[in-house]
């Protein structure tokens, strides 16, 4: 039976069986390198007469047999199917005594090898495998029926086995380069007749890649980790592209037109929890000591939602690697799931069926069909060069102003300006941003970025059409957008000013310094969560209004959160039309639909609901005062990330409740909004009757 399988699957077969021994020979190097009770890497350290020890030896023979035995399915030998389930017996065998030293890495290996076991023996993947229904279309769905899960499987254990290397410190391991570079290699000249058939297809949009491969290039034919971190980027790229064109993708876009609320709270949950466990590697951590898992996850949770909150001092506890894996969480929390798969969708030329571009519409709340897919490549597009813009002049000014060398003023330019755009409020500096409370051109580019990420794409959108001199009357959510967001940062920064004038902003020598300082807070408090000023010692009436501004949050279809500035104001103008006892409120001279107040009542009812929950368990378990319970839970809950100083005070229970506001503010309002979005008509009416309220 297992020489007359196809093809493909015989290909899929052996890469499973590689995955698996590079998977294996990594967790062997790992293992051998780590000390425990004073004895290196356990039993695998142990010496042969000859000198060598079981870990080489076990990775040795690994390597020579899994070969044989790729080569043998290649070839359709019924030998070396048998021996496939044997190898991956052999790996569960090998690692489960070293549970007991390192459960994370040896679980990691006993868990892949016994799902690979299980789909082996109970024939789960023996079919021939699906890529896209209906007949090819061209070379490259040619080349996906033959080579493309094959090519999955190989480039997703390949970006993890670079994680693996530079996350574990395994950069001066001979054989954990040698075993990761055959495998990029082998990767490479796999996937290459699939990049070149899609670069050939969208030529331009591949522009910006090539040149940013390009600029990585010099730094990683000097520095084996740079190469590696190259190569890495590069095949995790290839690897969104097969999976956009793969059968994998088609269900993954039908299961958010059915369940969109379940696949925004699964997505965003893995990636938080894929997060956490890189920033668990030691590598992410800048001290001898790896980051605690709990910790991890409330930083990954903090990224991901783009709020900012912090339990370790981010410059300073994390590496290197744990800044650029807490940078790729914002930026992928900030775009969002829906934004970027649709994107992937345009990059490829394909579109979406109906259903998906009416889900996609209701998503980004558009009123004329078929402008989705514009708009979707507006928000990529717009993001990038928005963040590039910005991180620009930051490493200017660094560079120039500030002395950094110029790779690091790059490095700073490029997190701060995501950070901003994104309203995630992340800073490689522990103050923040309070050593640049004088300096009127930083704080000038990062309140750029972060309204431009606060006001909403559609805004955005529209603003870039204007500009253009097209010509065409503003949506009425473009008008409130811009009139409760100018109205709020103005009101902000005088109640900001008015109130602290002798309080913290008291150590400002000038007028104009305060005033700038006092307008920074007040964009920054509407979910960016940068601070210029010292909040230790706060008015209690400023606290007050900063929970109302942060509550408020940023605009529909943004990076921030909140319940949002056209919430606030449906509501404001429901207050006047309940006290005339009219029937219909009214917002510029435009009525708003019921549907619409009533959607703006619940959500504002659930934020209000969820944070007084919050606040109660905080302080029922915690000995904090009242305001910084509130602000902390308010901070969090619109993923704003300010703080005065209770995140710090928090025991492990607080961390799991702030953490879980904060994905509740991420992605309960965007949930909520969906599972608003189409009502459902009721085939039972029952009699009205009126209570009395108020």
């Amino acid at each position: 039976m297992s020489a007359q399988l196809p093809r493909p699957l015989r290909r899929l077969q052996a890469a499973r069986l590689v995955g698996a021994a590079v998977l294996a020979i990594l967790g062997e190097r790992v293992l051998s390198g780590q000390s425990i009770a004073g004895t290196t890497g356990g039993f695998l350290a142990i010496t042969v007469p000859s000198g060598a020890s079981l870990g080489v030896i076990y990775s040795v023979t690994v390597a020579v047999v899994t070969t044989a035995c790729a080569l043998g399915i290649l070839a359709g030998r019924r030998w070396a199917m048998t021996t496939f389930p044997l190898l991956l017996t052999l790996h569960i065998g090998a690692f489960m005594p070293l549970l007991a030293q390192d459960a994370r890495v040896a679980g990691v290996v006993i868990l892949w090898n016994l799902l690979l076991l299980g789909d082996h023996l109970f024939a789960l993947s023996m079919r021939s495998p699906r890529e896209r229904r209906g007949k090819a279309k061209d070379d490259t769905d040619f080349w996906m029926a033959r080579h493309g899960p094959a090519a999955r499987h190989l480039l997703m254990l390949s970006v993890l086995a670079t994680m693996a290397v530079g996350g574990f410190d395994l950069t001066e391991s001979m054989a954990a380069r040698y075993v990761c570079l055959a495998l990029d290699l082998g990767v490479l000249i796999l996937t290459a007749p699939f990049v070149i058939r899609v670069f050939r297809q969208r030529r331009r949009y591949f522009v910006p890649l090539g040149l940013l491969l390009a600029l990585g290039l010099p730094p990683a034919l000097d520095s084996f980790p740079a190469l590696l971190s190259l190569l890495g980027i590069f095949q995790a790229g290839v690897l969104a592209l097969i999976l956009a064109r793969s059968e994998v993708f088609d269900d993954l876009l039908r299961s958010f037109y059915t369940r969109p609320a379940l696949l925004i709270l699964s997505t965003f949950g893995a990636l938080i929890g894929g997060g956490a466990l890189l920033l668990t590697l030691p590598a992410a951590s800048a001290g001898p000591l790896t980051i605690s898992f709990l910790d991890a996850l409330f930083t990954s949770t903090s990224a991901t939602c783009v709020t900012g909150l912090i339990v370790l001092d981010t410059p300073v506890a994390f590496s290197t690697f744990g800044h650029v894996v807490i940078l790729l969480l914002i930026q992928l929390g900030g775009l969002g799931i829906m934004v970027l798969s649709t994107f992937a969708t345009v990059l490829l030329g394909g579109r979406l069926a109906l259903r998906g571009e009416q889900a996609l519409e209701e998503v980004l709340d558009l009123a004329t069909p078929g402008s989705a897919y514009e708009l979707t490549s507006f928000i990529v597009i717009s993001t990038l060069l928005i963040e590039a813009v910005g991180a620009s002049m930051l490493a200017l000014s660094f560079h120039y102003h500030y002395g950094f060398e110029p790779l690091d003023a790059l490095w700073r330019g490029v997190f701060h300006s995501i950070s901003a755009f994104c309203n995630a409020g992340f800073s490689l500096w522990s103050d923040s941003l309070i050593q640049f409370q004088r300096d009127a051109f930083v704080q000038g580019v990062h309140m750029a970025l972060i309204i431009c990420g606060g006001l909403g794409f559609t805004v955005l959108a529209a603003l870039w059409l204007k500009l253009r001199g097209k010509k065409g009357r503003q949506s009425l959510q473009t008008k409130v957008v811009l009139i409760v967001s100018l109205g709020l940062t103005l009101g902000g920064m005088l109640l900001y000013a008015l109130i602290e004038w002798n309080a913290s902003l008291q150590s400002l020598p000038s007028a104009g310094e305060k005033l700038l300082n006092a307008l920074f807070q007040s964009v920054a408090l509407r979910t960016a969560g940068f601070q210029t000023l010292d909040f230790s010692g706060l008015e209690r009436s400023t606290i007050v209004m900063m929970i109302v501004w942060m509550f408020i949050g940023a605009s529909p279809g943004s990076t921030g959160g909140g319940i949002k500035t056209t919430t606030f104001a449906v509501m404001l103008a429901a207050i006047p039309a309940l006290l005339r006892n009219q029937t219909r409120a009214l917002l510029l001279r435009r009525t708003i639909p019921h549907d619409i107040i009533y959607r703006a009542a619940t959500i504002m009812t659930l934020a209000t609901m969820a944070a007084v929950l919050i606040i109660f368990l905080l302080l029922a378990t915690h000995s904090l005062p009242f305001d910084k319970v509130a602000f902390e839970t308010v901070s969090a809950l619109a993923t704003v990330g300010l703080s005065i100083g209770a995140t710090a005070e928090l025991d492990a229970f607080g961390k799991w409740a702030i953490a879980m506001t904060m994905f509740i503010g991420r992605v309960g309002p965007v949930s909520l909004a969906l599972a608003l979005a189409t009502p459902r008509q009721s085939q039972i009416s029952f009699p009205e009757a009126k209570i009395m309220v108020g």
